[in-house]
């Protein structure tokens, strides 16, 4: 039986400088994603701190995109488009845009929908986010038995709609594949969480294995973005990749696959950090827009959604 609901799940960026502060407070005080290993009044004290401080750093980054952060509308958009391919209500969620939180729920309460499944826009499942979503509605919302899709990095569909991505954007673009080097990237995490037995970083590998499989003529590396803080992260870091690099390509394409939709760490730290340092080593370096972008993402993700067998909340929870 189809559900009578679904909820599109998605990190939430801010939309101005006054939604800053309260966006990463929320981001950095979730212990699904900063950790542990403090008391909850420590924990709070101190990332409601960090958070504040970084502000100052990251203002000038948002500052210098367009529009901001396209994330948000870019999951309302792609939540209406759904709507009219799977002929069912989809309620948005911005995880970390606590201003909107009132209309997700105030949506659920409205409709009080019999069966829903929720749909994370994250690839590869990790504890630190597909999990901290569904973790929100245990506790805001418990008398939903919400069912969530939790991965679809590795879906013959996803890999089918990248591949097209990619292949658009090299005709595009004049670029011979056998001219490439591919970096294909995706969120970092620390290694820490891996062992205590998250299983994002096989998903990436799994995801990355088919995926660059269909590229036989270029050179593929996976590797990991947006470190942030102490410890042992997952690598290659793409940063470090950039300086360290030795391809006898010519092009070298970041492909951000582990992101559906374009933000700070597409729009600003690919495109304003680590392009700029590939392109001082010789290469000419481009990056691939967000499958978003791609015309047939909705329909692809429709599709993804009604051939998934979705999981309990408790199995997401850790």
């Amino acid at each position: 039986m189809s559900p009578s609901a679904y909820i599109l799940a998605n990190f939430g960026g801010p939309r101005h400088a006054e939604e800053l502060g309260s966006f990463l407070t929320s981001l950095l005080t979730d212990r699904d994603v900063t950790g542990n290993f403090l008391p909850d009044f420590l924990h709070k004290k101190l990332f409601s701190f960090i958070a504040k401080k970084r502000v100052s750093k990251v203002l000038p980054q948002y500052l210098s995109l367009k529009n901001w952060s396209p994330i948000y509308q870019d999951t309302e958009n792609l939540s209406q488009a759904l709507h009219g391919l799977l002929k069912a209500p989809v309620i948005p969620f911005h995880r970390y845009l606590p201003a909107t939180h009132h209309t997700t729920l105030e949506a659920l309460h409205t409709l009080q929908p019999r069966s829903i499944i929720g749909v994370p826009l994250f690839p590869h499942f990790t504890y630190a986010m597909t999990g901290s979503i569904s973790r929100f509605f245990t506790l805001h919302a418990p008398q939903y038995n919400i069912l969530w899709i939790s991965q679809f990095g590795s879906h013959d569909a996803f890999i089918s709609c990248m591949e097209a991505h990619v292949n658009s954007f090299l005709d595009m673009q004049g670029i011979p594949e056998e001219n490439c080097c591919f970096l294909f990237s995706v969120h970092g995490l620390p290694k820490r969480m891996v062992s205590q037995g998250d299983p994002y970083q096989k998903q990436c590998e799994h995801s990355f294995s088919l995926l660059s499989s269909r590229f036989p003529k270029a050179e593929s590396i996976l590797c990991y973005q947006s470190k942030f803080g102490f410890g042992k992260w997952l690598s290659p870091l793409l940063k470090t990749l950039s300086y360290e690099l030795k391809s006898q390509k010519p092009y070298v394409l970041i492909l951000p696959f582990g992101f559906v939709s374009d933000h700070l760490e597409t729009l600003y730290e690919i495109e304003h950090e680590y392009l700029p340092i590939l392109k001082s080593r010789g290469y000419k370096a481009l990056r691939l827009p967000a499958i978003y972008n791609a015309s047939s993402w909705p329909r692809t993700l429709a599709q993804i959604i009604s051939s998934s067998f979705p999981s309990e909340s408790e199995l997401l929870i850790k």
